[in-house]
């Protein structure tokens, strides 16, 4: 078995005979007037929001970190991205700055949530280290009507019961596992007359795409025999342009590291690592040295300073002038093994979340020691064996990472669904609850081998799907302010009536790439805890809760009360 066999088969001990599917609420052990499920920075505004609004939250979490991504690995706002009124999002993110430490945004967010802890009189009941959901109560109160959600039973035995319920997690996991309707994966070019939808195709360009080439001298083949072909490379390209599947974005881990040696832990070296694992990026190096470019960790990677000699190192992709700014075709992103997470049970996750982890440390430790690369690129390897994890970060995973960075996973099909055409053109949404700052800014989805008219019918390597309307300067869709409507963030009223989905919302794959960043989780995290809580008191004389029943108007000039931008 070959190490990178091994890699893609650890798994952590699991019961793999949980239950993953709506069935019968057993027995709560816990409850709140609001559940609200996952971790991230949209967990906790959500659940500030509802609980300031007086009612019983419970707050469920998968691990022990609070802030998801915010506190596990992000390092700042990305490309500058401004935090828009001075709602919780600002709250959040506001004394943090603009660039800022993983344990100063975590210290952040257990600052905030304290006030609200039902430990000491407040209204959110916290209960850490859940494990994934495994399974969701329901129920339909009458034979024609809505289901409902009743409960969530997490790994760890907690049966969580509730009158709302808000979906704050990376994978929609309360959407998926209660029967909700969601889409994942790419749609297809004419199921919303999105141009930038589906799979990429030759010749892998336009004003759009944003194909990554390796070199012309890189074969994607281990040998000459064309029979194998290398590490990370997925398969030979076997797409048709603009046809629908069910592939996500690449994911990545946002690693923290210091040049600080007094504060620096050794880069590790994965579990049977062999350098040939390694033989594609080592291929790029020697053509890049050909050709004549100058290789350090600025200019093969994204390369955020944070404070106290730290950085967040986040994945890159060529441009083909080797100029510094992160353009590399090999990066943390890894567009073969993303597939498995969003419909995943707990063993996919863990087998998933490990082969990131094992490739991205066999990369660092790659560049920091390889002879090779020493020879053709020793400014690489002193630049990169220059840094070490963070002695001071993430003490309980042995300082790695803890936050997969998962930029997609299942969405919704709510009551609306955002597509390119609201994102490239925005327009005057009158049920508004916030503004989202991005544009379309979509990963690579597939690292493919590829033999076409495009290369001269040699075979070449390409990270195809990705699409980027801010760096090529599309002039038809670029960053901006777009209004989201509160009909995105609720199924749709014949579907399930007492669940919001902030995180996971009602997008297309082409949309959702311009939402899907904290700060807008944040945003709309505030949002559905409000309108959870008017959920709750417009219930009257209702068989059960609705949250397409809540008075939208009602909810603007709370938000807006709050301090939040909902208007363009």
């Amino acid at each position: 078995m070959t190490p990178v066999t091994l890699a893609l088969a650890l798994v952590l001990i699991l019961d793999l005979d949980l239950v993953v599917s709506s069935r019968a609420a057993p027995a709560c052990s816990a409850r709140g007037d609001v559940v609200v499920w996952g971790g991230t920075v949209c967990g906790l505004t959500a659940s500030i929001a509802a609980a300031r609004q007086n009612a019983s939250v419970l707050w469920l979490v998968n691990g022990t970190r609070l802030g998801g991504m915010t506190s596990g690995g992000l390092g700042g706002r990305d490309g500058g991205q401004a935090i828009l009124g001075k709602g919780l999002a600002a709250e959040v993110w506001g004394p943090l700055g603009a660039a800022f430490e993983p344990k100063v945004a975590e210290a952040r967010m257990w600052q905030l949530v304290e006030k609200y802890n039902a430990s000491t009189g407040g209204g959110i009941a916290l209960r850490t280290s859940t494990g994934w959901p495994v399974s969701v109560g329901t129920e339909v109160p009458t034979e024609d009507g809505p289901r409902r959600l009743v409960s969530v039973t997490t790994m760890s035995g907690i049966t969580g019961c509730g009158r709302v319920f808000i979906d704050c997690s990376y994978e929609g996991d309360l959407v998926r596992l209660s029967g909700t309707s969601y889409a994942v994966g790419r749609e297809s070019v004419s199921e919303f007359n999105e141009n930038m939808a589906g799979q990429g195709g030759p010749p892998f360009s336009g004003p759009f795409e944003k194909p990554d080439w390796f070199a012309a001298s890189v074969s994607p083949w281990v040998d000459e025999t064309n029979t194998t072909l290398l590490p990370t490379v997925l398969e030979v390209y076997n797409e048709t342009a603009g046809v629908a599947d069910d592939w996500v974005m690449s994911y990545c881990f946002r690693i923290c590291l210091t040049t600080n040696k007094s504060n620096s832990v050794p880069l590790p070296v994965p579990e049977g690592y062999q350098r040939a694992d390694m033989e594609l990026v080592a291929r790029e190096i020697r053509a890049a040295t050909r050709r004549g470019f100058k290789l350090t960790l600025e200019t093969m990677f994204l390369v955020k300073a944070l404070p106290n000699n730290k950085i967040d190192l986040n994945s890159g992709s060529w441009n083909d002038t080797g100029r510094s700014g992160g353009y590399f075709p090999f990066s943390t992103d890894l567009p073969f093994a993303q597939h498995d997470w969003p419909l995943g049970d707990p063993a996919d996750r863990t087998r998933v979340y490990e082969v990131h982890k094992w490739w991205n440390q066999a990369l660092l430790h790659y560049l920091a020691t390889d002879a090779e690369v020493q020879s053709l690129q020793p400014g690489l390897v002193h630049s990169v064996s220059s840094y070490g994890l963070c002695a001071d970060e993430y003490l309980d995973t042995n300082n790695w990472t803890p936050a997969l960075y998962v930029r997609e996973s299942i969405r919704l099909r709510g009551a609306v669904v955002m597509t390119q055409h609201e994102t490239c053109t925005p327009c005057h949404q009158p049920r508004s609850v916030g503004l989202s700052d991005w544009g379309v800014d979509i990963h690579t989805v597939k690292r493919v081998a590829y033999r076409g008219p495009e290369t001269g019918h040699d075979w070449r390597v390409v990270n195809v799907g990705g699409r980027d309307t801010m760096r090529t300067q599309y002039a038809q869709c670029r960053k901006q302010l777009i209004q989201i409507p509160y009909d995105a963030l609720i199924p749709r009223a014949d579907d399930t009536s007492n669940l919001l989905v902030p995180v996971c919302a009602s997008f297309t794959h082409v949309a959702y790439s311009a939402f899907r960043l904290e700060p807008q989780y944040a945003i709309f995290g505030q949002s559905a805890g409000v309108a959870a809580v008017l959920a709750l008191a417009s219930e009257g004389e209702r068989a059960s809760v609705s949250v397409q029943a809540v008075n939208v108007t009602q909810l603007q000039e709370i938000l807006v009360a709050q301090g939040m931008r909902i208007r363009l």
